[in-house]
């Protein structure tokens, strides 16, 4: 699962450190935007020795700078990761040279422009482990205002689940910059879960424990999916009513996937 997915500022060292105890279901080690151009030889230095630990994280992914491909391949050569992601992806272009760089390593791409969102059917054809929506460069390539319920850029939101779920891939909600904002936040992962997410993409530890529970199954949800998976039980029926109303056995399959990720 990736209902939670924290990006690491690899330039770092503290947060880098830390990072192996960190219980988030994924991290990204960010080589990019979180990093300048002076630091990069330090965060790659920093990535390389922490790659070797084992981590609290089912899931350890690497957010790649296109600019530095050479020299991000030649220091992680030999490092178990479980994915790279790819930043700011215009089309499938930018994913190539990735793939044929690190062909046995899953490749995550980033939809943060207009372009991307307009390619998504291409881009999302690709042999890919998931999408990943980024809000902040989204809205600079729209020019667009932030508007409540992020109603700015609510379409290119659901277009990146619409594809994801079109080819079989993760969708992750973007980040929640005002990381002390706790109810914005909140908010915020319960709309990213309503539009169809898996998960969200963190930026502060302490936003692992809160987006984990809004992106599992609440305690009224699991009570429905046993409800409904009781009532199909002994029936062949296609049709049950269940506390009230009617479900058929589309709801059944909604049922069971919400207790496989309880």
């Amino acid at each position: 699962m990736y209902r939670t997915v924290l990006f690491i500022p690899s330039a770092n060292a503290r947060a880098v450190a830390k990072a192996p105890s960190l219980k988030a279901d994924a991290l990204i080690f960010d080589l990019e935007d979180a990093v300048g151009a002076p630091e990069r030889e330090v965060a790659l230095e920093n990535l390389r020795g922490v790659l070797s630990q084992d981590f609290a994280a089912a899931h350890v992914l690497v957010r790649i700078h296109p600019g530095s491909l050479n020299a991000i391949h030649k220091a992680l050569a030999g490092s178990k990761l479980d994915g790279l992601v790819v930043p700011k992806v215009n089309g499938t272009e930018d994913l190539r040279a990735v793939m044929m760089a690190w062909p046995k390593i899953p490749v995550w791409a980033m939809i943060e422009t207009a372009e991307g969102v307009a390619n998504l059917w291409e881009i999302a054809g690709m042999p890919l482990a998931g999408l990943i929506a980024g809000p902040n460069d989204l809205r600079k390539s729209l020019r667009t205002r932030p508007l409540p319920q992020r109603a700015d850029i609510a379409y290119a939101l659901s277009q990146i689940v619409v594809h994801a779920r079109a080819h079989n891939l993760v969708a992750l909600d973007g980040v929640y910059n005002a990381f002390r904002d706790a109810e914005g936040f909140r908010a915020e992962c319960e709309h990213g879960r309503a539009l169809g997410f898996d998960g969200k993409t963190l930026i502060h530890p302490g936003q692992i424990a809160p987006c984990h529970a809004a992106f599992s199954p609440s305690d009224a949800e699991i009570a429905w999916a046993q409800a409904v998976v009781a009532a199909f039980a002994d029936t062949g029926a296609g049709v049950v009513a269940v506390n009230g109303e009617m479900v058929e056995r589309l709801h059944l399959a909604q049922a069971q996937a919400l207790l496989d990720a309880s």
